[in-house]
């Protein structure tokens, strides 16, 4: 194999190709039941690790979450007008206050972003309007956090039950950019052949293969050198990734893996936890998983992710606690974690984690 033929594999061994979604060319919202149709047409391919950027309205149940130093933690995604899930990771702190969620945009924002009226959309905004009468970019809509639900955890370990509900403040106006994403209740999951995509603003990677010998010299490979280049995006990013068979799964950890983790093929980096892993189905969108977190090296080479099944949560933690302010008898306690539990649990989620969560 020539050097030339050896760098084009490569590159190729790590990359995928391009997946194209085929929609209808309607260019509004419409539901069908509780799942979230995306009228639009996009192609997809390779960088988050490495994807393709993301377009306005590509997923508009994306948001961020932002620290007190008003720098991106975490990604989430919308499930309803008030409820975001993100990874439960992401909370290490008692204090849960200081974070800003932030949705509409693919863009990475800052608190000056959030003044004025772009918490509020007007009303040629809404998602009832032609995608081209509303704003390109998208406003930038902030929302403070008034509670956050972690399940009662059995294993505070490298397989805890990462995952977190977010109840915000006060309901956001749904709009062309900021639509929830249907939970799998009541709907089929995706096979481990079905197409299932990412996003995130986490980091990213260039590659640069190096031959210091001509092509042609197809002998000597002795002088090709890798460059793996890692940086940060400034808009979202977005993948087409692999889901892998428990089997296959356990065997790369060498160990049992419980039935609430996914894990799929790499493709996600620090910065991307807590973001959707979805896929599509007759024209509607579902939620499969949230990102946990992967092999610290997470560019080169990829090394398998993992994700928290939203499946095995929606009646033990999603809807119970969604329905807590509904003069349910259910109490928090019954199904969420205390502070000072959460923040041990992460703590040794982080001592026990090899990776970049």
């Amino acid at each position: 194999m020539s050097l030339r033929d050896l760098a084009v594999a490569t590159i190729a061994s790590i990359l995928f190709g391009v997946a194209s979604m085929e929609h209808s060319g309607e260019n509004y919202f419409s539901s069908k039941g509780n799942c979230r149709r995306r009228h639009e047409k996009n192609t997809l391919s390779e960088r988050i690790v490495n994807g393709t950027d993301a377009e306005q309205g590509n997923w508009p149940w994306m948001v961020g979450l932002y620290n007190e130093n008003d720098t991106l933690h975490c990604g989430g995604v919308l499930i309803s007008d008030q409820f975001v899930l993100t990874a439960a990771h992401c909370f290490p702190n008692e204090s849960t206050s200081f974070i800003s969620v932030r949705m509409g945009s693919i863009n990475i924002s800052n608190s000056t972003d959030c003044s004025g009226e772009t918490t509020r959309l007007h009303t040629s905004q809404r998602s009832d309007e032609p995608e081209g009468n509303a704003a390109p970019n998208g406003p930038v809509v902030c929302a403070e956090v008034e509670d956050i639900c972690v399940p009662l955890q059995e294993h505070c370990s490298f397989f805890m039950e990462d995952i977190a509900i977010v109840k915000l403040k006060r309901p956001v106006n749904i709009t062309n950019h900021i639509q929830p994403i249907s939970l799998p209740e009541n709907c089929d999951e995706p096979s481990l052949i079905a197409a299932t995509y990412i996003a995130g603003w986490g980091l990213a990677y260039d590659i640069d293969i190096i031959d210091n010998e001509a092509f042609e010299d197809d002998d000597d490979t002795a002088d090709k050198e890798v460059n793996v280049i890692t940086f940060s995006p400034s808009t979202l990013c977005q993948r087409n990734i692999t889901l892998i068979n428990k089997t296959a799964c356990q065997n790369q950890f060498s160990t049992n893996v419980p039935h609430y983790i996914l894990c799929s093929t790499g493709g996600s980096c620090s910065g991307d936890s807590g973001g959707p892993l979805v896929y599509e189905s007759n024209g509607a969108w579902f939620l499969v998983g949230i990102h946990s977190g992967g092999d610290k090296n997470c560019s080169w080479p990829e090394a398998p992710g993992l994700h928290i099944k939203v499946s095995y949560f929606v009646s033990k933690l999603i809807m119970p606690f969604m329905g807590l302010s509904n003069n349910s008898q259910t109490k928090k306690t019954d199904i969420c974690a205390t502070d000072k539990d959460r923040i041990q649990c992460v703590t040794k989620l982080y001592g026990a984690y090899s990776g970049s969560v």
